[in-house]
């Protein structure tokens, strides 16, 4: 008996089908997932530049161009002063316009022409110009990959349950590959004088990944502006909304104590690097891999960030960091070994987890969405740029006497932090997911 067409697929059309769906969703999750990946790539080579070039660039003055103590403070502080508007100018226009990604991959462009630039600069006062140059674009590249981070981790759905630091762990390793690459490739006596070169490499490498960054709202995505929205908002309302973001009085002594916990920062590793090698007496070819001793526990902080807030909340966890600091410089100025030094770098990642990671996402909590990039931009501008510039200038005129003695003042700077930090966050709650 005929019951007539059959409504069922026979044995290779619906082996066809699966296949055709699978092939379908493999596509969506590889969409799904380049958000995430574009993301975590350009984090690991911002970072990676950082690492090139940071972990020497003290010693890399004193040996390749033979600059003093106080010279090198200078050369630090001006490229410091000189980086102080960029950030949260470019920051402002990312919220202006909505271009925070092409300005991005503008401000990488220009760190690896700078880097390339240092190569053939001679003499103190062209050393300076060209710091200060690549300082003005670098520094400007931190605050737009966070807020471009935190715009899209509520606009595209891929993101939402990312928290910061599963993307920030990435700026970690990336930070780490090029010490570790540096010391098996330099013996004691190699010139430094090439670092920048790699560095201007690692920079070109991040202006490729950060072209893939996500910069529109996915299917499924919560909107927080419409274009028109955002370019409704003009500079002068901008500049209005991160007035008053700062007239909280929680808000301001927070950007205090993170200004005083940069400072005490930018003074320690100015020269941690010259108290290794002429305190100490190391090989400069060591700093990279005693740097990665630290960076390499970091992974550990950075991993167990989530469990930190939940076991100590916001309030402590931040109070830890700052106090882990003050520690780590009274063992360096009470006890100038190898040992110590090596073994300090032990809370190096709680110091990074509270300094460049949960202090962002605090930041980030206490703005609106109208100033996201701009409320970023704010910080570098004050904390990082400001910080920098005391810890730098002010260190390198106490370093010219005693490096020791630097390292106990910085210590005072932050057990300071410490105690602004117990204060202004004593009310913090965040949403964010850990």
């Amino acid at each position: 008996m005929d019951d007539g067409p059959t409504t069922r697929s026979s044995p290779p059309a619906l082996a066809a089908a699966r296949g055709q769906t699978s092939h379908w969703s493999r596509r969506r999750r590889s969409k799904g997932s380049r958000p995430l990946a574009a993301t975590r790539a350009t984090f690991a080579m911002l970072y990676a530049v950082d690492g090139a070039i940071l972990p020497f660039f003290s010693v890399f003055l004193a040996r390749a161009h033979g600059l003093s103590a106080g010279q090198i403070g200078l050369v630090l502080a001006i490229g410091g002063a000189a980086s102080i508007p960029a950030p949260f100018l470019l920051s402002m226009l990312a919220d202006r316009f909505g271009r925070a990604v092409r300005l991005l991959m503008l401000v990488l462009t220009g760190s690896a022409l700078t880097l390339l630039a240092m190569t053939v600069a001679d003499g103190y006062w062209q050393i300076a110009l060209v710091y200060a140059l690549f300082m003005v674009v670098h520094e400007s590249a931190r605050p737009l990959l966070d807020g471009v981070f935190f715009k899209a981790q509520r606009r595209t759905a891929q993101l939402r349950t990312v928290s910061y630091h599963r993307v920030r762990i990435w700026g970690t390793f990336g930070f780490m590959v090029p010490g570790v690459v540096i010391y098996f490739a330099m013996s004691d006596d190699t010139s430094l004088a090439g670092l920048p070169a790699v560095a201007s490499g690692l920079a070109l490498l991040a202006v490729v990944s950060a072209f893939h960054l996500p910069t529109r709202r996915a299917p499924g995505g919560a909107p927080e502006k419409t274009k028109n929205q955002l370019a409704s908002s003009s500079l002068p309302e901008l500049f209005k909304a991160a007035g008053a973001l700062l007239k909280r009085p929680t808000t301001a002594v927070f950007v205090l104590a993170m200004f005083c916990m940069q400072t005490s920062f930018t003074a320690y590793s100015v020269f941690y690097p010259l108290h290794v090698t002429d305190v100490v007496g190391l090989a400069p070819r060591w700093l990279g891999l005693i740097t990665n001793v630290g960076v390499f526990i970091e992974l550990g902080y950075m991993a167990a960030f989530a469990w930190f807030v939940r076991r100590l909340g916001w309030r402590w966890l931040m109070v830890a960091g700052a106090i882990a600091a003050a520690l780590r410089l009274v063992l360096l100025a009470a006890l100038p070994t190898a040992g110590v030094a090596v073994g300090t770098q032990v809370v190096h990642g709680l110091v990074i987890i509270v300094l460049m990671v949960a202090s962002r996402v605090v930041l980030d909590q206490q703005a609106s969405s109208a100033i996201r990039h701009t409320a970023q931009g704010l910080f570098a501008m004050i904390v990082i740029g400001g910080g920098r510039i005391a810890g730098s200038a002010i260190g390198g005129l106490i370093a010219a006497h005693s490096i020791s003695a630097l390292f106990w003042s910085a210590a005072a700077l932050s057990g300071f932090a410490a105690v602004l930090l117990a204060w202004c966050l004593r009310h913090f709650h965040s949403d964010h997911p850990t």
